[in-house]
C-alpha cells in the first residue's frame, strides 16, 4: 500500500518529539487530552515482586535522587526523581496506560509521584512504597539514560505497552525480521497471522520477528495517542501476531521510518542491528517469507 505522505508525516513526528525532553515545558496537546485522574493503587513489596515476576510488561520507576539510585536500586528500574515530575508528561513514560510500579526510599515520595502522574493522565499506577522494605534482589550503579544516535545499532523505542526497548533486543538472535506496518494497511494486516506463525516456527532457529507500527505519531508532549495505540493492540491480538511491536519513536524515525514510502516494508538485521540483505516492499505469504529466511540463515551460517 502506497503512503507517499508518510515520510513527511514522520518528519513532523520527529520534529515534534524533539520538544519532548524530560521535564520540558511544552505540554502541547496534553492539556486537552488528559483523562480524569485514576487513583493509584497501593501494593506491598511482595505484591510488586509478584507482578514483576508474573509475566507481562511494565515499567519499574525509581523516584529517588540519582545518588540514592546509584547506591542501590531494583534491577531494571528507570530513574525519574519525584522533584522532576512537573506539569508536563515525562518523555520516559510515553504511553498513558503503561503499568508503572513506583517506589522511593520509605514511601513518601512514591505516593507524591503517583499522585502527580495520575493528574497528568496516567491510568495504571501502582505505589509499592520504599526500597527499605524490599527484601529481593538489588543492584548498584549510576543511572545511565540512553544516549542514542538514531540508528538500528543504537536506539531507544517503546513497545505497545510503553515499556522501553533498545538495540539490545537484537542480541542472541542470528536474524531479526523487522516488519513495518500501519493500522490502515490491508496487506499488512492480512500477512500478520502468517508472520505470527513464522515467529513461532523459527524461534528455535535464532530468528525473531519485530513489528514497527508506522502510523501512531507522538503527540507534542511526547506521549502516543492512546486510542491509536489501543487500535494497534487490538489488530495485533486479532491477527495472532504475538511478537514484539514497537511504536515510532524519534530514534526509529531517524533510523528507518522517515525513509519509508510504502507499507508493508520488511528488513532484516543481525544481532548488532546491522542490515542483512535487501529491503522487501509488499506483503508475502508465509511460505515465501520462509524461503527468504532460510536463504538468509544459510548465508549467515556460511
Amino acid at each position: 500500500m502506497k503512503m507517499r505522505w508518510i515520510a513527511g508525516m514522520l518528519t513532523v513526528v520527529l520534529a515534534l518529539s524533539a520538544c519532548a525532553a524530560p521535564g520540558g515545558g511544552g505540554a502541547g496537546a496534553s492539556a486537552g487530552s488528559k483523562s480524569a485522574a485514576a487513583e493509584p493503587q497501593k501494593l506491598t513489596a511482595q505484591e510488586a515482586h509478584d507482578r514483576m515476576t508474573g509475566g507481562g510488561e511494565r515499567v519499574i520507576l525509581d523516584v529517588r535522587t540519582a545518588e540514592e539510585y546509584a547506591e542501590a536500586h531494583i534491577p531494571g528500574a528507570i530513574l525519574l526523581p519525584n522533584e522532576d515530575i512537573g506539569d508536563a508528561r515525562p518523555a520516559e513514560l510515553p504511553v498513558l496506560d503503561t503499568e508503572i510500579l513506583i517506589y522511593c526510599r520509605s514511601g513518601n515520595r512514591s505516593a507524591q509521584a503517583a499522585e502527580k502522574l495520575a493528574k497528568l493522565g496516567y491510568t495504571n499506577l501502582y505505589d509499592f512504597g520504599g526500597i527499605n522494605d524490599w527484601t529481593y534482589d538489588k543492584e548498584s550503579g549510576p543511572w545511565q539514560p540512553a544516549q542514542k544516535e538514531g540508528t538500528l545499532q543504537s536506539f531507544t523505542a517503546y513497545d505497545l505497552s510503553g515499556v522501553p526497548v533498545d538495540e539490545s533486543v537484537f542480541a542472541g538472535h542470528k536474524l531479526t525480521m523487522i516488519n513495518i506496518w500501519a493500522t490502515f494497511c490491508g496487506p499488512c494486516l492480512r500477512e500478520m497471522p502468517e508472520l505470527g506463525q513464522l515467529a513461532r516456527d523459527y524461534a528455535d532457529h535464532g530468528v525473531q520477528i519485530i513489528g514497527m507500527v508506522a502510523d501512531v505519531p507522538q503527540n507534542e508532549d511526547g506521549t502516543f495517542p492512546q486510542e491509536q495505540v489501543n487500535t494497534a493492540r487490538e489488530l495485533v491480538k486479532k491477527a495472532g501476531a504475538d511478537y514484539l511491536h514497537l511504536l515510532p519513536s524519534a530514534d526509529l524515525v531517524r533510523a528507518k521510518l522517515g525513509q519509508v514510502s510504502s507499507v508493508p516494508e520488511t528488513i532484516f538485521v543481525d544481532e548488532k542491528g546491522n542490515l542483512v540483505g535487501e529491503s522487501y516492499v509488499g506483503a508475502r505469504s508465509g511460505e515465501a517469507w520462509g524461503q527468504i529466511l532460510d536463504s538468509l540463515l544459510t548465508e549467515a551460517g556460511a
